[in-house]
Formats: structure tokens, sequence, C-alpha cells
């Protein structure tokens, strides 16, 4: 307004008639000059740090993906692995042993072994009155299988009884029970840090296996005795449990898919 009343002598402007050298005129062009200059350097610096600020939020959020990821582990089974030396039936008391194939340690780390037997037994029992008065009572045959025992097992694993057999007997009289048979079975998971070591590696675990046979009489009256021809037989099945850890190959892509997917929501 002060320029325009000094140029015209009045306040109402037909145009702006200031030479370029007006001193009025270049001061305010440098000002406006400075101010857009400062604007633009403002809005780069602004424009860098959100750049950098996303590029940060993105490398962040791959590599929170990535140790979210590392950090995830599955729980797994490996079998169920059938004994490769099933023990048939054979007159006891035997000691032999079961075979199964080891846990391969490169599917993961090993947490429990669960091993499932089954043993089978057949017996005939004979019974004797040795006295001169008669007797009665009943007699049974028990046969208990255990398996490894230097591992430190459960023992015995599996402790299985025939049928009960009922006699009633004259004074030297005697009696057969003819064959009895019957089957047990086991499952049992370990924990024990030595037993998942010796269950581990590339080869075959060897597991000592007996039996102990006894005859269990219950007798009223007359001395009587008894006794039993028995067989049995073993076989079992082994699982393994363990926690499998992805592969880092594939940790690396799953957390860059994931930091990318995030980036990109984050950018929509």
């Amino acid at each position: 307004l002060l320029y325009s009343s000094h140029q015209h002598g009045n306040s109402e402007l037909e145009g702006d008639s200031r030479e370029p050298n007006d001193p009025i005129f270049s001061s305010s062009s440098c000002i406006r000059r400075r101010v857009i200059g400062g604007q633009v350097k403002t809005l780069v610096t602004i424009i860098s740090a959100m750049k950098n600020m996303l590029s940060r939020s993105f490398l962040g959020l791959a590599a929170a993906s990535f140790l979210t990821i590392t950090t995830t582990t599955q729980a797994a089974t490996d079998g169920p692995y059938l004994t490769t030396t099933p023990i048939p039936a054979t007159l006891t008391d035997w000691s032999l042993s079961l075979s199964f194939p080891q846990f391969n340690p490169s599917l993961g780390t090993l947490t429990s072994v669960s091993l499932s037997l089954t043993g089978s037994i057949s017996t005939t029992l004979t019974i004797n009155n040795t006295s001169l008065s008669p007797s009665s009572g009943t007699v049974k045959t028990e046969v208990q299988f255990s398996v490894g025992q230097a591992l430190g097992l459960t023992d015995p694993v599996i402790d299985v009884f025939s049928p009960t057999y009922a006699y009633t007997l004259a004074p030297g009289g005697s009696d057969t029970s003819g064959l009895l048979t019957k089957t047990g079975t086991s499952s049992d998971t370990y924990t024990l840090g030595s037993i998942l070591a010796a269950f581990t590696g590339g080869g075959s675990i060897v597991l000592p296996a007996s039996t102990f046979t006894q005859t269990l009489l219950a007798n009223t009256g007359g001395n009587t005795g008894s006794f039993q021809v028995t067989d049995a037989s073993l076989t079992g099945t082994v699982v393994y449990n363990y926690t499998a850890v992805p592969e880092p190959s594939s940790l690396a892509i799953a957390g860059l898919a994931a930091a990318a997917l995030a980036f990109r929501k984050r950018r929509a």
C-alpha cells in the first residue's frame, strides 16, 4: 500500500508498475524465494525422514517376524516302529532282546519315547496231592516280562497271569489243567534324558528282554504241589515324540513374507 501511494498518489491499483530494480520489489522477491526454498527443503527433509522411518519399520517387522518364527516349534511324532526282532512263543524262562530303529536327530529334538509291548503266554499246570488227605484249591501261572532293565525302564514291564484253574484231589491224586492262555499289554512313556539319548541315533537300539515264571497255588487239605510248562512270546512298537524346528531358509522366507505383507497393509 505504501508503494502504491508513493507511485500513483492514491490507493487504487491498476497494476504493478514496480521495476525489477526497485529495492522493495527486489527485497520481496528474495523473501519469497527464501520462503519457498525453505519450504522445499523442509518438505524434502520430511519425505526423507518418512522414507527412513518406513524403511526401518519394514526391517523391524521383518526382524520381528523372523525372530517370532525362529522361536516357534512344532510338536510331531515319528512312528510307530515295530520291533525288528519279535520273540516267538518260547519255553520259559528265556533271556532274549527286542530291537527298534533309533530316532533320527535330524528331525528335531526328542522329548519322549512311548514304548508299547504285548506279551502272551500259553501254560499247562499239573497239580499233585502227595498226602493221605484230600485237597482242593486253585492254581495259576504268572509270567513277568522285563525289558530294558539296564536303561531304567519300568520293571516288570508286563505281568501276565493265566486263567485260574480250580482242582479237587483225592489222597495221592493228580490233575492237569489243559492249555491256558493269556495276553498282557503295557504302554509307558519315558522322558528321562539318559533314556532319550539311548533311543537317539542312526542305527538300532537293542533292549534286553527276559521272563520270570512261577505258579501261584492256594490249597486246602493235604499237602499238594504244582508245576507248569509255559511258552511266552513278546513283541512291541515304539513311537518318538519330538519338537520339529523349521529350516533356516524357510524361516527367512516366511519372516520376510510376513513383514512385506504387514508393510503393504501399512502403506494401504
